[in-house]
């Protein structure tokens, strides 16, 4: 997943990837399943201790990656897509845990109200939310 991520990008491929993101106060959304570049800048400055939650990434974060970045792979939880019935039900219940610093996530659709009440609870919590959608 974050492997293959590139540390250097050129300034136009970072507007290109600026146009597939919409960012609210507590939400960053993504229609672009390849660009990590707002999470990975928010995970290297962010100096909230509390745990950073996977929920059912495409694939298996670099932990060597993130540890260069500054955090320790022991803050993370990685929560596996198998045997999950609704990623989005656990999301809405990890942000009212207030446990997580920050949630990251790959959803199908969200929609306009979706975001919304991620976007309160995430306030609620004093988390930050990643969202990754195909639509």
């Amino acid at each position: 997943m974050l492997a293959n991520y590139m540390q250097v990008k050129t300034q136009q491929q970072m507007d290109k990837a600026a146009d597939n993101i919409q960012a609210s106060a507590c939400l960053t959304l993504s229609y672009d399943l390849e660009n990590y570049y707002s999470l990975l800048s928010h995970i290297a400055q962010d100096t909230d201790q509390r745990w950073i939650l996977f929920i059912a990434p495409p694939g298996k974060p670099n932990f060597t990656f993130l540890q260069q970045a500054g955090i320790h792979k022991n803050r993370i939880i990685v929560l596996r897509p198998n045997n999950m019935n609704n990623p989005t039900k656990l999301l809405k219940t990890a942000l009212k845990s207030h446990n997580y610093s920050t949630v990251i996530t790959w959803l199908t659709d969200c929609d306009k109200s979706l975001q919304n009440e991620i976007n309160a609870l995430s306030a609620q919590s004093q988390s930050c939310c990643f969202v990754y959608c195909t639509q």
